[in-house]
């Protein structure tokens, strides 16, 4: 067997530990001792899902920090292992476009985040102080950048503008919050099969196929793309 192909299966088989490392240590942190392992393609389905889901729904979503940083140590293991590899070889190209690719989807889903926290601020705090802790759509360091942001604005326009206005204005600080569209229209994909959907005003209900696409107002199917049963597109 010739030097690169060594190298190859060294890094197939270090990436594959890397892998039930991960999935080990997902493992641990869940309390539910039937879970099955998770490795780092699943992880990355599932930011992929929750990144076009992101993108398209018209309201902030469940965070997924854990998926995050399971993707992120996954990725360091990765860079780590190619530096053994020659920057000419195609495996490196490859490796390298894979890497990139991890990173844009990453990096995109947060900023697109990041977008809806600074637009829809108050209401999402206000939403998310209502919410049990396991169903909070903020993580903990998103929260923090919420509240801290929110304050800021209060400060600024406090010293440029409400304390100049009369006092019944200032008080109309609920008129003020910004809210997401619920009723815009979205593309779905149906993951299972889903009856009794209602899709209108008139509460006309479809069922829903395993693939079948639809145009439908968000607020409607809410509650399937926070139970997975179907997804943006």
């Amino acid at each position: 067997m010739s030097e690169d192909e060594n190298l190859e299966q060294d890094l197939t088989e270090q990436n594959s530990s890397a892998e039930a490392a991960l999935a080990n240590g997902y493992e641990d942190d869940d309390d539910d001792e039937d879970a099955e392992p998770i490795t780092a393609q699943k992880v990355l389905e599932i930011l992929e899902t929750a990144w076009t889901n992101e993108m398209n729904a018209p309201e902030l979503l469940q965070h997924q920090t854990d998926m995050l940083e399971l993707m992120l140590s996954q990725v360091a293991h990765m860079e780590e292992q190619m530096k053994d590899l020659d920057k000419n070889d195609f495996r490196f190209v490859v490796h390298q476009m894979e890497l990139e690719r991890i990173r844009y989807i990453m990096a995109s889903y947060l900023r697109c985040r990041l977008q809806k926290i600074e637009t829809y601020t108050q209401h999402i705090l206000n939403q998310d102080a209502a919410r049990d802790a396991a169903d909070k759509r903020l993580s903990p360091e998103e929260a923090k950048y919420a509240q801290d942001f929110a304050n800021h604005v209060d400060e600024y326009f406090t010293k440029v503008a409400t304390q100049y206005m009369p006092n019944q204005q200032r008080g109309e600080a609920e008129q003020r919050i910004v809210t997401p569209n619920l009723m815009s229209h979205v593309f779905l994909k149906a993951n299972i099969a889903v009856s009794g959907v209602i899709v209108g005003v008139d509460d006309e209900e479809v069922d829903l196929a395993p693939g079948s696409q639809h145009i439908i107002p968000y607020q409607l199917v809410a509650d399937l793309i926070q139970k997975n049963q179907a997804q943006l597109i």
